[in-house]
């Protein structure tokens, strides 16, 4: 029996869920990885995307993160997520705005801008097509 690990997610804001849980699959930088009880200690930066979790009565839950970073030693994991917000919480209209003030940015770049800038606008645009995708009842 694998056993169940706990797992906390915050952000700047709050703390959007504390509890144990079975396996978490994380939107690695470079891709999706799991995680179940005694991984070994482990630190990967996350990119926007889904966090999946199974708790102790194998119910599945997801979150939507901007990015952010997480860590696992000893059978406690924590996500530092830069944004985080469950499905239903997602508004849709302000989700649709974000990801057309993000395209305009990115579009409307100049050929001389600096990098940094095209990045940021790239990142929100990700960030806005995760959580569009993601929102219940889409």
């Amino acid at each position: 029996m694998a056993g169940t690990f706990h797992l906390q997610v915050v952000t700047p804001e709050r703390e959007i869920f504390s509890g144990e849980v079975d396996q978490v699959i994380l939107p690695g930088a470079e891709s999706s990885f799991g995680v179940m009880r005694n991984h070994a200690p482990l630190i990967a930066a996350l990119q926007a995307g889904v966090v999946r979790f199974f708790d102790a009565d194998g119910r599945e839950n997801s979150l939507v993160i901007g990015g952010g970073f997480f860590q696992v030693s000893n059978n406690q994991a924590m996500i530092l997520a830069d944004s985080a917000e469950r499905p239903q919480e997602i508004d849709l209209a302000r989700a649709r705005e974000s990801e057309s003030r993000a395209r305009s940015r990115l579009e409307g770049a100049l050929e001389g801008e600096m990098q940094v800038q095209k990045d940021r606008a790239a990142a929100a645009l990700k960030r806005a097509q995760v959580r569009l995708k993601n929102a219940s009842g889409s």
